[in-house]
């Protein structure tokens, strides 16, 4: 009889004991546990959840939630077919890719420019590989068209998206070693799986990955507006206690990838994964070959929306994009999988975490993190408030979106006889003092610790924020560098008129009556240039009516003084250049 070597029975019994730590799930304290978890909405006035959770691969509960349509009243079901955030839909398409590369249609190593030879000398080596490690050194189509549009809903075609990739003069960053989150790299992708299937990529999706697995409510939206039969409209809170339809939706190869599914098909996709012969589980495992995770995300997660991390002695996978939308989590060796989808554009990751801890019986270290702040308002006098005002900036403020540290800033300032928190120029509220050096937001439960151990040390600061008992703090340093003054004569240098040959656009900046430097294009509303910390000046760059990032100047000089050019930058617009023109 053949002998088995003593180290592979250890590890062989050890896979098994941990499989038996898992005992069946009580559905009675399943149900009663997700009820709770989404207790907010079970009622007819909220959007809506379906969650299923299946033990050996069979549902041990299925649960609804809230509405798919506020506006008629419709309940939501495990039919409900919802649109999953932008990047959850990589998974598809990046599948996508592989299937074509087994039916000899393409390589992962190809050249992207094999496909679009028009694409800039300096992309030469770029690879459909590198899109989909997003380390392309293309610009990324939302991050750099914001600077020419007010809103990204704006509808951009085909022939204008590959002539803004035509024109980029050089890369964000190293193509192959860097990174930066693209969108311009699936929209390249998907523009050549289009051009190598000879047919829509929804409609190769459809007819080699949908239909043979059953997933008939489940497709690539092909237009925006399309009749989708048992659509849910997705409702964002409108800050009132109250919720309003979410209708952001881009219309272009960068962002026009919307996955629709429902919760009875990911049943089959959870399925099909779980098989590890099926085809859907080779693909994934080609994809894996050469993909690198993310480098400044935790755990390991890959562009093309798996997240691999660990609870206990169990290795979890969370089918997501990067905004905390686990619409399948997996966890193969206790074979438990959990399955959530929503008509709320909210992230629920964190439900979908302290469920999955609560089915693996591990013990939730976040609630170590939850601490105790008085909340009943205190007297401080004005020079006492005055200690704690001033800029402050975010430290370890790394993203998803790069390498590059987000600058970031906020700032307390003494408005009458309170300390107040300017989050804009039009939005400043009073902070109340609830202990020394600590306040709190008035309506939310966020609280604000300043510390100064010694008179000659920096003031740095703490912002706890709980809500629903999940902790989540950021860090603080007091920039106690003077801001540069700017005398009239000095702003007057700048203004002018600037040109993007990338973008073939003009901007001009022009000094107001107040003294103030305004921005001035064509298609967006005026907008001011506010002076910050190192010579460089910001710029609130609107994406959506709600939704501002903020980006940084940075102006250059001749040896005559006079201004040549700037650079605006962010995580995701690392270096863009406009020159300045002769008026």
């Amino acid at each position: 009889m053949k002998q088995v070597p003593l180290l592979a029975t250890l590890v062989i019994l050890a896979v098994f004991a941990t499989a038996q730590t898992i005992q069946p799930i009580d559905k009675i304290k399943l149900e009663k546990k997700l009820d709770s978890l989404f207790r907010f909405f079970n009622n007819k006035n909220s959007p809506g959840y379906a969650i299923t959770v299946l033990q050996n691969g069979k549902p041990v509960a299925k649960k609804d939630y809230g509405m798919a349509s506020l506006e008629f009243k419709i309940p939501f079901t495990h039919n409900t077919v919802i649109t999953l955030p932008y990047s959850e839909g990589r998974e598809f398409i990046s599948i996508a890719a592989v299937l074509m590369e087994e039916e000899g249609k393409l390589k992962l190593e190809d050249k992207v420019r094999k496909y679009f030879p028009q694409l800039p000398a300096w992309s030469d080596a770029v690879t459909i590989q590198d899109l989909l490690n997003h380390s392309s050194g293309f610009c990324d189509e939302w991050a750099t068209l914001a600077l020419t549009q007010a809103s990204m809903n704006n509808r951009l075609d085909v022939s204008q998206f590959l002539n803004f990739l035509y024109r980029q003069p050089d890369p964000q960053v190293e193509p192959g070693k860097g990174y930066m989150y693209c969108n311009s790299d699936f929209g390249l992708l998907r523009l050549i799986l289009d051009k190598v299937s000879g047919e829509p990529l929804p409609v190769y999706l459809k007819r080699k990955v949908f239909t043979p697995l059953k997933m008939y409510a489940t497709s690539m939206q092909v237009r925006k507006d399309d009749m989708i039969p048992d659509h849910a409209f997705s409702y964002i809170s409108d800050g009132d206690n109250g919720y309003r339809p979410h209708l952001r939706n881009k219309t272009s190869p960068g962002g026009n990838y919307w996955m629709l599914t429902s919760a009875n098909d990911l049943e089959k996709w959870t399925a099909i994964h779980a098989d590890g012969n099926s085809f859907i589980s080779k693909a994934i495992s080609r994809l894996k070959q050469h993909a690198r995770p993310i480098p400044v995300l935790k755990g390991t997660s890959y562009v093309f929306g798996h997240k691999i991390n660990r609870m206990g002695n169990y290795e979890v996978i969370s089918h997501k994009g990067v905004s905390g939308y686990a619409y399948v989590t997996r966890i193969p060796s206790a074979t438990i999988s959990v399955i959530c989808v929503s008509s709320y554009w909210q992230p629920y990751e964190e439900k979908i975490d302290e469920l999955a801890k609560w089915l693996l019986q591990v013990k939730d270290e976040k609630q170590s993190d939850v601490k105790k702040f008085p909340s009943t308002a205190i007297a401080l006098s004005k020079e006492e408030l005055q200690q704690f005002t001033g800029y402050y900036r975010v430290q370890n403020a790394l993203t998803f979106q790069s390498t590059v540290e987000k600058k970031s800033y906020k700032e307390f300032k003494l408005v009458g006889d309170s300390l107040s928190w300017v989050y804009t120029s039009d939005d400043i509220f009073a902070v109340m003092p609830v202990g020394k050096g600590i306040f709190k937001d008035p309506g939310f439960p966020v609280w604000l610790i300043y510390d100064q151990p010694h008179p000659d040390s920096v003031m740095t600061l703490e912002i706890h924020s709980q809500f629903e008992g999940n902790v989540d703090v950021e860090y603080l340093r007091k920039d106690t560098a003077a801001r540069p003054q700017y005398s009239k004569e000095s702003l007057q240098k700048i203004t002018g008129r600037y040109y993007s040959p990338h973008l073939d656009f003009y901007w001009t900046i022009m000094l107001d009556d107040e003294g103030k430097l305004v921005l001035k294009r064509p298609t967006i509303a005026d907008k001011y240039l506010e002076p910050g910390p190192d010579g460089e000046f910001m710029l609130k760059v609107q994406y959506y009516e709600d939704d501002e990032s903020t980006n940084w100047i940075r102006f250059y000089y001749n040896a005559a003084g006079e201004v040549t050019h700037f650079n605006i930058w962010h995580p995701r617009l690392m270096h863009h250049r406009f020159d300045k023109v002769a008026n």
